[in-house]
């Protein structure tokens, strides 16, 4: 019995320092899920995924240094082909190479690296940064992170709220809100990380008042440097330290004796923050010629027009659309009095200027991201009112208190849902609309509907900072799709509706020699005998109504519609229904669609079946409904 009581759950967990507790076993059970989402997806397994698109430069320098042994990037010369797709290749005016992203991630990812090449090299793997142990452990290399962020996280918690709220807090910061995709599905992007180091230097600010020491100040230069390192606007991280505690305008004059009182702890901040960031100056010096440099070309931000609204609410990346439980966050402010009044001030400084800071630049969505990605960053900061909105609602009636649990528990589900439709494109990346959003909200597939209903935006305007959507090329045809031949497209290949929302091929065949309506036509002769084409998805039991005018009028000239599997569906119609005093002739044909079809492509074209010239003109597809 004394063995058994030896090795007994509560004295391994005793001597793990991870003594019972609702709050510790929340972090044992994020990690066990993550871990589980993780092996699920395996992306380390699945080509340029793991390491894609802004980690391509994020980690770049890891390779380059340790194993290529050249932070000029050089190498990628002597093997251009196996590096086109693993490493950006930015160029200065006179060819000196430099990666967009700041070299931050990679100290984090740095351990995690290590592990990768030493299995790379023990177990037989192409040792060449590129191969799926190096994936492997940095993909990990978050969940660690992420659950040192959250192992600080609650100690700040505990200091002011009890363990069960504190496990609360921490389950909903994970699993509702899109932290959770960012330590998943796109694990090596920043945000877990710098989640984990604002909740490091968050608790470093509370202790480093409580009682300066050198070494508190050592620690805390280092961590606002690797916040700068990994993100420079994250810089503005510092007003929370400086602003940490002051509840009056007297603070004011006795925070600023303080500080002058501290000028060594300062100077050690400072110093320890500015040597963390000293090798991207060395960096940029070496390779740019200057100890500043900015990397990001043509893209910046535009402080004279920040887009805080559509940043907080819009359907396409609104923060608070995609992560609508920190609304209970941002109302949990009102709550920051008393113990939790050393957070007032600094939080109602930051979060206004990082809104302006963040909605102001020029991709104010941030591309491809599931919600509003910069503000996973600031999560540790936003799990304290958000605790002192549920233990302040938690206080109320037993009703408000269930009626909360509900609410919170309906977030988690429907954020590991929206994640789930990210994954598949049923939330799209970069161009969701208010239309779309209802449109697939709740479904695990979509439609050609839906496509439809997207709000794609014009990149070459927007990067001046002009935000004008562009008209989506559509599926489905819910109303009439037509062209009178006269509106081509910038790249001259396809005529488009007056809309701009449908495209017809064949562009390069316009004419102007002859035409029924406007000033052009299509022309078909010799071997050119297709065109106007278009492709579009039908349901069951649709109807259609297709019509083209053709000249001569008896031309063996025809209009075709045809299902992609041709077995189920062809009509082809060659004699005219009607003719006009000028010679032209329509074609029309009704289709309504057989119940054997659910959801099919079809396409649709006008066709030359002789050897003459024919002319079409006033192309016109009509939706008619459902039987």
């Amino acid at each position: 019995m004394k063995l058994v009581k030896q090795i007994s759950l509560k004295n391994v967990t005793r001597k793990l320092a991870f003594k019972p507790g609702w709050s510790k076993m929340v972090i044992l059970t994020i990690a066990i899920v993550i871990t589980y989402i993780n092996f699920n997806n395996h992306i380390w397994l699945r080509d340029k995924k793991a390491i894609a698109h802004d980690v391509l430069a994020y980690y770049s320098y890891l390779p380059a240094a340790f194993i290529y042994q050249d932070l000029t990037f050089a190498f990628i010369d002597e093997n251009p082909e196996f590096f086109k797709d693993k490493m950006y290749n930015s160029k200065t005016s006179d060819g000196s190479r430099y990666q967009k992203m700041t070299m931050g991630l990679a100290f984090m990812f740095l351990p995690f690296f290590l592990a990768g090449h030493a299995s790379a090299l023990l177990f037989g793997f192409e040792a060449s940064g590129y191969s799926v142990p190096y994936y492997f452990f940095v993909v990990f290399s978050s969940l660690a992170w992420l659950v040192l962020g959250l192992f600080f996280l609650r100690k700040i918690l505990l200091e002011f709220f009890p363990d069960w709220l504190t496990a609360v807090t921490m389950t909903i910061v994970v699993f509702a809100t899109n932290l959770l995709y960012y330590t998943t599905l796109e694990a090596t992007m920043p945000h877990a990380y710098n989640f984990a180091l604002v909740a490091v230097f968050l608790w470093l600010t509370i202790s480093w008042y409580r009682n300066p020491t050198r070494q508190k100040a050592v620690l805390l230069g280092l961590v606002i440097g690797m916040i700068v390192l990994i993100r420079p606007v994250n810089g503005i991280i510092a007003l929370v330290f400086i602003l940490y505690g002051i509840k009056s305008l007297d603070d004011i004059g006795l925070r600023v004796r303080f500080f002058i009182k501290k000028i060594p702890h300062l100077l050690l901040i400072t110093g320890f923050s500015f040597l963390v960031v000293l090798p991207q100056l060395i960096f940029w010096k070496v390779n740019t010629g200057n100890w500043l440099f900015y990397s990001y070309g043509g893209e910046g931000f535009f402080f004279n027009n920040p887009q805080i609204i559509g940043g907080l609410f819009s359907y396409r990346k609104g923060w608070l659309i995609y992560t609508p439980v920190m609304i209970f966050a941002l109302i949990g402010f009102l709550t920051l009095k008393g113990k939790l009044g050393d957070f007032r001030l600094p939080f109602l400084v930051y979060f206004p200027l990082g809104f302006y800071v963040i909605f102001s630049w020029w991709c104010w969505w941030y591309g491809g991201s599931f919600g509003s990605r910069p503000m996973v960053d600031s999560y540790a900061l936003l799990a304290i009112p958000l605790a002192g909105f549920i233990s302040s609602a938690h206080q109320r009636s037993v009703w408000l208190r269930r009626a909360l649990y509900l609410v919170f528990i309906f977030m988690m589900m429907l954020n590991f849902l929206q994640t789930y439709q990210y994954k598949k494109g049923i939330v799209h990346y970069d161009s969701m609309s208010k239309a779309s959003y209802w449109y697939s909200f709740g479904k695990l597939k979509v439609d050609a509907a839906y496509w439809d209903l997207l709000e794609p935006v014009d990149y070459k305007l927007l990067i001046e900072g002009i935000y004008q959507t562009v008209p989506v090329r559509k599926k489905t045809i819910r109303g009439d799709a037509s062209t009178d031949f006269e509106s081509v497209d910038k790249k001259g290949t396809s005529f488009m509706s007056s809309d701009g929302h449908y495209h017809f091929n064949g562009a390069t065949f316009q004419t102007s020699s002859v035409s029924r309506s406007g000033n052009h036509s299509l022309l078909l002769f010799g071997e050119e005998k297709y065109g106007a084409g278009i492709d579009f998805y039908v349901r069951t039991n649709e109807k259609y109504r297709l019509t083209v005018w053709k000249h001569p009028a008896n031309a063996n000239a025809a209009l075709t519609i045809v299902s992609y599997n041709a077995s189920d569906f062809t009509k082809v119609l060659v004699d005219p229904v009607e003719i006009d005093a000028d010679g032209w002739g329509k074609i029309e044909i009704m289709a309504t669609l057989p119940d054997t079809l659910k959801e099919f492509k079809f396409k649709a074209f006008v066709w030359n079946r002789s050897s003459d010239t024919v002319y079409f003109d006033d192309l016109k597809i009509e939706y008619l409904g459902r039987d």
